[in-house]
Protein backbone atom coordinates (compact mmCIF):
# COMPACT_ATOMS: atom_id res chain seq x y z
CA UNK A 1 0.00 0.00 0.00
CA UNK A 2 2.60 2.86 0.89
CA UNK A 3 4.52 2.21 -2.28
CA UNK A 4 1.25 2.13 -4.34
CA UNK A 5 0.70 5.70 -2.43
CA UNK A 6 4.55 6.74 -3.63
CA UNK A 7 3.86 6.12 -6.78
CA UNK A 8 0.37 7.72 -7.06
CA UNK A 9 2.37 10.90 -5.72
CA UNK A 10 4.71 10.68 -8.11
CA UNK A 11 2.74 10.12 -10.86
CA UNK A 12 1.00 13.59 -9.77
CA UNK A 13 3.68 16.12 -8.97
CA UNK A 14 5.45 16.80 -11.96
CA UNK A 15 7.17 19.80 -11.29
CA UNK A 16 10.80 20.57 -9.69
CA UNK A 17 11.02 23.67 -7.93
CA UNK A 18 14.18 25.27 -5.47
CA UNK A 19 12.81 26.04 -2.39
CA UNK A 20 14.77 27.79 -0.14
CA UNK A 21 14.31 29.20 3.71
CA UNK A 22 14.98 32.65 4.42
CA UNK A 23 15.55 32.04 8.25
CA UNK A 24 17.92 29.51 7.93
CA UNK A 25 21.30 30.72 7.44
CA UNK A 26 20.52 33.34 10.12
CA UNK A 27 19.23 30.79 12.18
CA UNK A 28 22.65 28.54 12.32
CA UNK A 29 25.07 31.47 12.42
CA UNK A 30 22.85 32.73 15.90
CA UNK A 31 22.97 29.09 17.02
CA UNK A 32 26.44 28.88 16.22
CA UNK A 33 27.20 32.62 17.99
CA UNK A 34 25.11 31.07 21.17
CA UNK A 35 27.41 28.07 21.27
CA UNK A 36 30.45 30.39 21.11
CA UNK A 37 29.07 32.16 23.93
CA UNK A 38 27.75 29.00 25.84
CA UNK A 39 31.96 27.50 25.76
CA UNK A 40 30.38 24.60 23.76
CA UNK A 41 31.17 22.55 20.53
CA UNK A 42 33.84 25.05 20.09
CA UNK A 43 37.17 23.70 18.86
CA UNK A 44 39.71 26.51 19.34
CA UNK A 45 40.30 29.51 22.13
CA UNK A 46 41.88 32.27 20.93
CA UNK A 47 43.95 34.40 23.70
CA UNK A 48 44.63 38.31 23.24
CA UNK A 49 46.03 40.12 26.43
CA UNK A 50 45.80 37.17 28.34
CA UNK A 51 41.78 37.59 28.12
CA UNK A 52 40.46 33.94 26.33
CA UNK A 53 37.57 33.73 23.69
CA UNK A 54 35.78 30.49 22.70
CA UNK A 55 35.15 30.16 18.75
CA UNK A 56 34.55 27.74 16.17
CA UNK A 57 37.72 27.07 13.44
CA UNK A 58 35.10 26.69 10.56
CA UNK A 59 33.30 30.09 10.79
CA UNK A 60 36.94 31.95 11.69
CA UNK A 61 38.03 30.34 8.43
CA UNK A 62 35.11 31.02 6.45
CA UNK A 63 35.88 34.87 6.94
CA UNK A 64 39.59 35.59 7.04
CA UNK A 65 41.96 34.46 4.94
CA UNK A 66 44.01 34.70 8.38
CA UNK A 67 42.54 32.34 9.84
CA UNK A 68 42.07 30.13 6.63
CA UNK A 69 45.59 29.60 6.15
CA UNK A 70 46.49 29.25 10.19
CA UNK A 71 44.06 26.33 10.08
CA UNK A 72 44.59 24.31 7.01
CA UNK A 73 48.37 24.50 5.93
CA UNK A 74 49.75 22.31 8.89
CA UNK A 75 50.89 24.92 10.73
CA UNK A 76 51.20 24.19 14.17
CA UNK A 77 48.29 26.41 15.47
CA UNK A 78 45.92 23.88 13.01
CA UNK A 79 46.15 21.34 15.87
CA UNK A 80 46.40 23.47 18.90
CA UNK A 81 43.75 24.07 21.27
CA UNK A 82 44.47 27.61 22.23
CA UNK A 83 45.91 30.14 19.97
CA UNK A 84 48.14 33.31 20.95
CA UNK A 85 47.43 36.16 19.18
CA UNK A 86 49.94 39.32 19.05
CA UNK A 87 49.33 42.71 17.75
CA UNK A 88 45.50 42.63 18.53
CA UNK A 89 44.25 43.61 21.73
CA UNK A 90 41.48 42.09 23.60
CA UNK A 91 38.78 44.64 22.79
CA UNK A 92 39.72 44.70 19.38
CA UNK A 93 39.50 41.06 19.16
CA UNK A 94 35.71 40.41 21.24
CA UNK A 95 34.45 42.97 18.36
CA UNK A 96 35.87 41.53 15.37
CA UNK A 97 34.16 38.04 16.90
CA UNK A 98 31.30 39.81 17.93
CA UNK A 99 31.25 40.82 13.93
CA UNK A 100 32.20 37.23 12.57
CA UNK A 101 29.40 35.55 14.04
CA UNK A 102 26.47 38.05 13.79
CA UNK A 103 27.63 40.26 11.00
CA UNK A 104 27.33 43.48 12.80
CA UNK A 105 29.22 45.95 15.10
CA UNK A 106 28.58 49.29 17.61
CA UNK A 107 31.28 51.33 16.42
CA UNK A 108 32.27 54.46 18.53
CA UNK A 109 35.26 56.69 18.82
CA UNK A 110 36.89 54.83 22.06
CA UNK A 111 37.00 51.06 19.89
CA UNK A 112 37.41 51.87 16.26
CA UNK A 113 41.38 51.93 16.27
CA UNK A 114 41.45 48.49 18.31
CA UNK A 115 38.90 47.59 15.82
CA UNK A 116 40.82 48.46 12.96
CA UNK A 117 43.95 46.75 14.10
CA UNK A 118 42.43 43.71 14.67
CA UNK A 119 40.14 43.90 11.55
CA UNK A 120 43.77 44.65 9.60
CA UNK A 121 45.68 41.88 11.32
CA UNK A 122 43.11 39.07 10.74
CA UNK A 123 42.33 40.15 7.15
CA UNK A 124 38.43 40.48 8.17
CA UNK A 125 38.13 42.74 5.23
CA UNK A 126 34.39 43.23 5.39
CA UNK A 127 34.86 44.40 9.21
CA UNK A 128 37.77 46.90 7.56
CA UNK A 129 35.01 48.56 4.62
CA UNK A 130 32.96 48.76 7.62
CA UNK A 131 35.04 50.70 9.83
CA UNK A 132 35.81 53.13 6.37
CA UNK A 133 32.24 53.79 6.02
CA UNK A 134 31.78 54.83 9.77
CA UNK A 135 35.32 56.96 9.51
CA UNK A 136 33.79 58.74 6.13
CA UNK A 137 30.41 59.50 8.11
CA UNK A 138 32.75 61.17 10.61
CA UNK A 139 35.10 63.34 8.54
CA UNK A 140 35.54 66.77 8.62
CA UNK A 141 38.23 69.94 8.73
CA UNK A 142 39.36 69.29 11.80
CA UNK A 143 40.12 64.93 11.39
CA UNK A 144 40.60 65.00 8.09
CA UNK A 145 44.47 64.50 8.18
CA UNK A 146 44.56 62.05 11.27
CA UNK A 147 41.68 60.16 9.15
CA UNK A 148 43.89 60.01 6.20
CA UNK A 149 47.05 58.81 8.71
CA UNK A 150 44.23 56.04 9.43
CA UNK A 151 43.57 54.72 6.18
CA UNK A 152 47.42 54.74 4.61
CA UNK A 153 48.14 52.44 7.96
CA UNK A 154 45.62 50.24 7.10
CA UNK A 155 45.46 50.46 3.91
CA UNK A 156 41.26 51.72 3.87
CA UNK A 157 41.57 52.54 -0.14
CA UNK A 158 37.54 54.40 0.45
CA UNK A 159 37.99 56.47 3.37
CA UNK A 160 41.75 57.83 1.79
CA UNK A 161 39.63 58.45 -1.27
CA UNK A 162 37.10 60.16 0.84
CA UNK A 163 39.31 62.05 2.36
CA UNK A 164 41.08 63.28 -0.85
CA UNK A 165 37.31 64.16 -2.32
CA UNK A 166 36.94 66.22 1.16
CA UNK A 167 39.73 68.36 0.32
CA UNK A 168 39.49 68.93 -3.18
CA UNK A 169 36.01 70.65 -2.24
CA UNK A 170 37.10 72.49 0.70
CA UNK A 171 40.78 73.15 -0.36
CA UNK A 172 39.68 76.88 -1.14
CA UNK A 173 38.28 76.98 1.85
CA UNK A 174 41.22 75.76 4.44
CA UNK A 175 43.70 77.50 2.40
CA UNK A 176 42.11 80.84 3.15
CA UNK A 177 41.48 79.91 7.08
CA UNK A 178 44.19 77.08 7.90
CA UNK A 179 47.35 77.76 5.71
CA UNK A 180 49.35 76.03 7.68
CA UNK A 181 47.20 72.67 7.68
CA UNK A 182 47.82 72.74 3.72
CA UNK A 183 51.28 73.41 3.93
CA UNK A 184 51.32 70.22 6.63
CA UNK A 185 49.83 67.97 3.73
CA UNK A 186 51.70 64.43 3.11
CA UNK A 187 53.13 64.65 -0.12
CA UNK A 188 50.81 61.33 -1.53
CA UNK A 189 47.42 63.49 -0.57
CA UNK A 190 48.28 66.32 -2.23
CA UNK A 191 49.57 65.04 -5.42
CA UNK A 192 46.11 63.05 -5.05
CA UNK A 193 44.33 66.26 -4.38
CA UNK A 194 45.96 68.47 -7.61
CA UNK A 195 45.43 65.63 -9.90
CA UNK A 196 41.84 65.37 -9.91
CA UNK A 197 39.16 66.73 -12.90
CA UNK A 198 37.25 68.51 -9.26
CA UNK A 199 39.26 70.63 -8.23
CA UNK A 200 37.39 73.57 -9.17
CA UNK A 201 37.57 76.01 -6.35
CA UNK A 202 40.63 77.14 -7.33
CA UNK A 203 42.11 78.56 -10.51
CA UNK A 204 44.79 76.84 -12.14
CA UNK A 205 47.16 79.93 -11.49
CA UNK A 206 46.45 79.25 -7.24
CA UNK A 207 46.81 75.59 -8.01
CA UNK A 208 50.37 76.11 -9.08
CA UNK A 209 51.09 79.14 -6.19
CA UNK A 210 49.90 76.43 -3.16
CA UNK A 211 52.41 73.99 -5.06
CA UNK A 212 55.55 76.14 -5.60
CA UNK A 213 54.31 77.01 -1.47
CA UNK A 214 54.24 73.39 -0.40
CA UNK A 215 57.77 72.84 -2.15
CA UNK A 216 59.58 75.66 -0.85
CA UNK A 217 58.25 74.78 2.78
CA UNK A 218 60.56 72.34 4.03
CA UNK A 219 62.58 72.19 1.10
CA UNK A 220 60.54 69.39 -0.43
CA UNK A 221 62.01 69.62 -3.60
CA UNK A 222 62.40 66.01 -4.53
CA UNK A 223 58.77 66.40 -5.07
CA UNK A 224 59.17 68.82 -7.54
CA UNK A 225 59.34 67.07 -10.79
CA UNK A 226 56.40 64.56 -9.96
CA UNK A 227 54.10 67.23 -8.63
CA UNK A 228 54.38 69.64 -11.38
CA UNK A 229 53.16 67.33 -13.73
CA UNK A 230 49.72 67.45 -12.44
CA UNK A 231 49.36 71.45 -12.78
CA UNK A 232 47.33 71.81 -15.45
CA UNK A 233 49.68 74.59 -17.46
CA UNK A 234 47.60 74.77 -20.49
CA UNK A 235 44.73 76.21 -18.42
CA UNK A 236 46.49 79.50 -18.02
CA UNK A 237 46.65 82.17 -20.31
CA UNK A 238 49.07 83.43 -21.84
CA UNK A 239 50.11 86.46 -19.94
CA UNK A 240 49.66 84.37 -16.77
CA UNK A 241 52.31 81.65 -18.26
CA UNK A 242 54.82 84.81 -19.39
CA UNK A 243 54.24 86.08 -15.71
CA UNK A 244 55.37 82.13 -14.26
CA UNK A 245 57.90 81.63 -15.77
CA UNK A 246 59.64 85.07 -15.82
CA UNK A 247 58.97 85.72 -11.99
CA UNK A 248 59.40 82.14 -10.12
CA UNK A 249 62.35 80.43 -8.82
CA UNK A 250 61.25 77.49 -9.53
CA UNK A 251 60.60 77.12 -12.70
CA UNK A 252 64.12 78.65 -13.78
CA UNK A 253 66.05 75.93 -11.75
CA UNK A 254 63.69 73.03 -13.38
CA UNK A 255 63.84 71.71 -16.73
CA UNK A 256 60.26 70.23 -16.55
CA UNK A 257 58.71 73.59 -15.29
CA UNK A 258 60.43 74.87 -18.44
CA UNK A 259 59.62 72.29 -20.85
CA UNK A 260 55.75 72.52 -19.37
CA UNK A 261 55.40 76.12 -19.39
CA UNK A 262 56.92 76.16 -23.27
CA UNK A 263 54.65 73.28 -23.85
CA UNK A 264 52.08 75.48 -22.80
CA UNK A 265 52.71 78.12 -24.51
CA UNK A 266 52.85 76.47 -27.70
CA UNK A 267 49.47 75.08 -27.00
CA UNK A 268 47.91 78.64 -27.07
CA UNK A 269 49.90 80.03 -30.25
CA UNK A 270 48.13 76.47 -32.12
CA UNK A 271 45.03 77.58 -31.97
CA UNK A 272 42.93 74.94 -34.50
CA UNK A 273 45.05 71.91 -33.59
CA UNK A 274 44.45 72.37 -29.75
CA UNK A 275 41.80 69.74 -30.00
CA UNK A 276 44.27 67.20 -31.04
CA UNK A 277 46.81 68.50 -28.98
CA UNK A 278 45.25 67.20 -25.63
CA UNK A 279 47.19 65.90 -22.71
CA UNK A 280 46.51 66.03 -18.77
CA UNK A 281 47.83 69.52 -18.63
CA UNK A 282 45.45 70.81 -20.78
CA UNK A 283 42.30 68.59 -19.96
CA UNK A 284 39.40 71.06 -18.23
CA UNK A 285 38.51 70.79 -14.75
CA UNK A 286 34.74 69.84 -13.94
CA UNK A 287 32.62 68.81 -10.97
CA UNK A 288 31.29 66.09 -13.37
CA UNK A 289 29.84 65.33 -16.67
CA UNK A 290 28.23 67.99 -18.17
CA UNK A 291 25.26 68.43 -20.70
CA UNK A 292 25.12 71.44 -22.78
CA UNK A 293 22.43 73.02 -25.33
CA UNK A 294 23.08 75.35 -27.75
CA UNK A 295 21.32 77.41 -29.95
CA UNK A 296 17.72 76.55 -31.76
CA UNK A 297 14.74 78.57 -31.99
CA UNK A 298 12.16 79.85 -29.48
CA UNK A 299 8.68 81.27 -30.02
CA UNK A 300 9.82 84.85 -29.22
CA UNK A 301 12.79 84.93 -31.19
CA UNK A 302 13.70 82.87 -34.27
CA UNK A 303 17.32 82.04 -33.53
CA UNK A 304 18.61 81.99 -30.40
CA UNK A 305 23.14 82.21 -29.55
CA UNK A 306 22.06 80.73 -26.35
CA UNK A 307 24.63 78.58 -25.03
CA UNK A 308 23.53 76.57 -21.78
CA UNK A 309 24.85 73.32 -19.59
CA UNK A 310 23.14 71.44 -16.71
CA UNK A 311 25.24 70.35 -13.95
CA UNK A 312 23.79 68.01 -11.95
CA UNK A 313 26.34 68.06 -9.11
CA UNK A 314 25.62 71.64 -8.42
CA UNK A 315 21.39 70.78 -8.24
CA UNK A 316 19.56 69.54 -4.93
CA UNK A 317 16.82 67.73 -7.28
CA UNK A 318 18.57 66.55 -10.13
CA UNK A 319 15.34 64.40 -11.48
CA UNK A 320 13.97 68.17 -12.09
CA UNK A 321 15.53 69.87 -15.15
CA UNK A 322 13.78 72.68 -15.29
CA UNK A 323 14.83 75.68 -16.60
CA UNK A 324 16.03 77.24 -13.59
CA UNK A 325 18.73 74.15 -13.62
CA UNK A 326 20.16 75.10 -16.44
CA UNK A 327 23.24 78.00 -16.54
CA UNK A 328 23.94 79.64 -19.19
CA UNK A 329 27.55 80.27 -20.79
CA UNK A 330 29.27 82.66 -23.59
CA UNK A 331 26.89 82.67 -26.58
CA UNK A 332 27.97 82.07 -29.97
CA UNK A 333 28.61 84.70 -32.35
CA UNK A 334 25.73 83.37 -34.28
CA UNK A 335 22.24 82.32 -33.43
CA UNK A 336 21.59 79.24 -36.13
CA UNK A 337 19.19 76.53 -36.00
CA UNK A 338 19.23 72.84 -37.67
CA UNK A 339 22.89 72.80 -36.84
CA UNK A 340 24.90 70.40 -35.90
CA UNK A 341 27.78 69.47 -32.97
CA UNK A 342 30.06 67.39 -32.25
CA UNK A 343 32.62 66.88 -29.56
CA UNK A 344 36.38 66.32 -30.16
CA UNK A 345 39.15 67.19 -27.36
CA UNK A 346 36.97 68.71 -24.88
CA UNK A 347 36.48 71.07 -27.43
CA UNK A 348 32.99 71.55 -28.93
CA UNK A 349 32.16 72.24 -32.17
CA UNK A 350 29.01 73.41 -33.82
CA UNK A 351 28.79 73.87 -38.12
CA UNK A 352 26.34 74.84 -40.20
CA UNK A 353 22.53 75.13 -39.79
CA UNK A 354 19.88 77.84 -40.52
CA UNK A 355 20.60 81.64 -39.38
CA UNK A 356 18.32 84.84 -40.09
CA UNK A 357 19.53 87.70 -42.29
CA UNK A 358 18.74 91.31 -41.66
CA UNK A 359 16.09 91.03 -44.56
CA UNK A 360 14.30 88.04 -42.19
CA UNK A 361 15.19 85.63 -45.10
CA UNK A 362 16.35 82.45 -43.55
CA UNK A 363 19.04 80.20 -45.53
CA UNK A 364 21.14 77.29 -44.63
CA UNK A 365 25.23 78.54 -43.97
CA UNK A 366 28.34 76.97 -43.80
CA UNK A 367 29.97 78.64 -41.07
CA UNK A 368 31.29 76.79 -38.10
CA UNK A 369 32.70 77.93 -34.68
CA UNK A 370 34.48 75.74 -31.23
CA UNK A 371 33.81 76.40 -28.10
CA UNK A 372 36.43 76.09 -25.66
CA UNK A 373 34.80 75.52 -21.67
CA UNK A 374 38.18 76.25 -20.27
CA UNK A 375 38.01 80.17 -20.47
CA UNK A 376 34.19 79.92 -21.55
CA UNK A 377 35.18 81.11 -25.57
CA UNK A 378 34.18 80.75 -28.65
CA UNK A 379 36.43 80.87 -31.91
CA UNK A 380 35.55 81.14 -35.32
CA UNK A 381 36.93 78.17 -37.55
CA UNK A 382 36.56 77.61 -41.19
CA UNK A 383 33.89 76.95 -43.28
CA UNK A 384 32.51 74.22 -44.92
CA UNK A 385 32.83 73.31 -48.64
CA UNK A 386 28.96 73.39 -48.43
CA UNK A 387 25.86 74.91 -46.78
CA UNK A 388 24.49 72.58 -45.06
CA UNK A 389 21.54 72.07 -42.64
CA UNK A 390 19.27 68.97 -41.09
CA UNK A 391 23.38 66.87 -41.77
CA UNK A 392 25.18 64.95 -39.32
CA UNK A 393 28.84 65.93 -38.07
CA UNK A 394 30.48 63.32 -36.04
CA UNK A 395 34.69 63.24 -34.75
CA UNK A 396 36.11 60.37 -36.28
CA UNK A 397 39.88 60.52 -34.58
CA UNK A 398 41.68 63.74 -35.46
CA UNK A 399 38.85 65.16 -37.82
CA UNK A 400 35.45 66.09 -37.98
CA UNK A 401 33.13 64.68 -40.68
CA UNK A 402 29.66 66.89 -42.50
CA UNK A 403 27.80 64.26 -44.13
CA UNK A 404 24.55 65.35 -46.45
CA UNK A 405 22.09 67.72 -45.30
CA UNK A 406 20.04 71.00 -47.60
CA UNK A 407 22.34 73.61 -48.75
CA UNK A 408 21.11 77.33 -48.97
CA UNK A 409 18.85 76.26 -52.06
CA UNK A 410 17.09 73.60 -49.84
CA UNK A 411 18.89 71.23 -52.46
CA UNK A 412 19.59 67.29 -50.95
CA UNK A 413 23.03 66.97 -51.09
CA UNK A 414 25.03 63.57 -50.91
CA UNK A 415 28.75 65.25 -50.24
CA UNK A 416 30.47 64.22 -47.41
CA UNK A 417 33.65 66.54 -45.66
CA UNK A 418 36.07 66.32 -43.68
CA UNK A 419 37.95 68.78 -41.14
CA UNK A 420 41.40 68.93 -40.47
CA UNK A 421 42.00 70.46 -37.21
CA UNK A 422 45.73 70.85 -38.20
CA UNK A 423 45.16 72.43 -40.93
CA UNK A 424 42.02 74.29 -40.01
CA UNK A 425 40.44 72.88 -43.19
CA UNK A 426 37.75 71.45 -45.61
CA UNK A 427 37.72 69.45 -47.85
CA UNK A 428 35.64 66.95 -49.33
CA UNK A 429 35.66 63.21 -49.26
CA UNK A 430 33.93 60.40 -51.08
CA UNK A 431 30.40 61.11 -51.79
CA UNK A 432 27.35 59.18 -50.44
CA UNK A 433 25.51 56.94 -53.26
CA UNK A 434 22.37 59.14 -53.06
CA UNK A 435 21.63 62.46 -51.56
CA UNK A 436 20.68 62.65 -47.99
CA UNK A 437 19.06 64.60 -45.30
CA UNK A 438 17.15 64.66 -42.01
CA UNK A 439 19.16 61.90 -41.47
CA UNK A 440 20.50 60.30 -37.73
CA UNK A 441 24.47 59.19 -37.08
CA UNK A 442 26.42 58.46 -34.33
CA UNK A 443 29.95 57.61 -34.16
CA UNK A 444 30.55 54.12 -32.37
CA UNK A 445 33.73 52.05 -32.45
CA UNK A 446 35.84 54.58 -34.94
CA UNK A 447 33.01 54.21 -37.59
CA UNK A 448 30.59 57.11 -38.39
CA UNK A 449 26.88 55.35 -38.75
CA UNK A 450 24.02 56.90 -40.67
CA UNK A 451 20.59 55.79 -40.42
CA UNK A 452 17.49 56.75 -42.20
CA UNK A 453 16.76 60.24 -43.60
CA UNK A 454 15.19 61.37 -46.69
CA UNK A 455 16.63 61.64 -50.44
CA UNK A 456 16.57 64.57 -53.29
CA UNK A 457 12.99 62.71 -54.44
CA UNK A 458 11.39 63.06 -50.78
CA UNK A 459 11.69 59.09 -50.12
CA UNK A 460 11.93 58.32 -46.38
CA UNK A 461 15.15 55.88 -46.35
CA UNK A 462 15.22 52.40 -44.32
CA UNK A 463 19.10 51.68 -45.15
CA UNK A 464 22.19 51.98 -42.61
CA UNK A 465 25.20 53.31 -44.14
CA UNK A 466 28.57 53.17 -42.69
CA UNK A 467 31.32 55.34 -43.29
CA UNK A 468 34.73 54.09 -42.43
CA UNK A 469 37.61 57.16 -42.30
CA UNK A 470 40.37 54.92 -42.51
CA UNK A 471 39.59 53.64 -45.99
CA UNK A 472 37.25 56.53 -46.81
CA UNK A 473 34.78 54.41 -48.23
CA UNK A 474 30.88 53.81 -47.66
CA UNK A 475 29.14 50.55 -47.02
CA UNK A 476 25.55 50.20 -47.10
CA UNK A 477 23.56 47.73 -44.99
Amino acid sequence: MPSEMCLSIQEMLTGHRLCQSKSHKDAILAALNQQRNDGILCDVILVAEEQRFHAHKAVLAACSDYFRAMFSLCMVESVAEEVSLHGVTSLGLKQALDFAYTGQILLEPGVVQDVLAAGSHLQLLELLKLCSHYLIQELTSFNYLDLYKLADLFNLTLLEEAVVNFLVKHLSDLLKNHPEEVMALPYRLLREVLKSDRLTSLSEEEIWQLAARWLEHGCRYQYMDELLQYIRFGLMDVDTLHAVALSHPLVKASETATSFINESLEYHQSIYAQPIWQTIRTRPRFQSETLYIVGGKKREICKVKDLRYFNPVNQENVHIAGISNWSELSQMPVGRSHHCAAVMGDFLFVAGGEVEHPTGRTCAVRTACRYDPRNNSWTEIAPMKNCREHFVLGALGECLYAVGGRNELRQVLPTVERYCTKKNKWSFVQSFDRSLSCHAGCVADGLLWISGGVTNTAQYQNRLTVFDPSQGIVKCG
